[in-house]
């Protein structure tokens, strides 16, 4: 009988032991949840310059086709404007023509 009340444990033995494992399981969960919750921080930081660093770059990119359009339309405006002013000297030159016609010789052929 003796070596029954040795390797039998009681009830509050058996309690007591629950008791431990269900506080070290919190134990665990809770260091394991700090671990993951300084995880989820460190991600939202990165993820948040990332996100501030894409903004910048987007900006950056904005501005530079802004310049662009800008300069095309430029190069654009010149271009319409030259062709404008080359229209009107063609027709000053005719013009020229005619009244050179009408003013010098024409050269005979001998």
């Amino acid at each position: 009988m003796a070596d029954e009340m040795t390797t039998k444990p009681t009830i509050e033995t058996v309690l007591e032991r629950i008791s431990e494992f269900d506080k070290r399981s919190e134990s665990r969960s809770d260091r394991f949840e700090t671990r993951f919750d300084q995880l989820e921080t460190r991600f939202e930081a990165r993820f948040d310059q990332l996100e501030t660093r894409f903004d910048q770059l987007e900006a950056e990119i904005t501005a530079r086709f802004e310049q662009v359009y800008t300069e095309i339309d430029r190069v654009a405006s010149v271009a319409h404007t030259t062709k404008g002013e080359m229209l009107g000297l063609r027709v000053e030159f005719r013009e020229l023509r005619t009244q050179l016609k009408d003013v010098l010789p024409i050269p005979q052929a001998s």
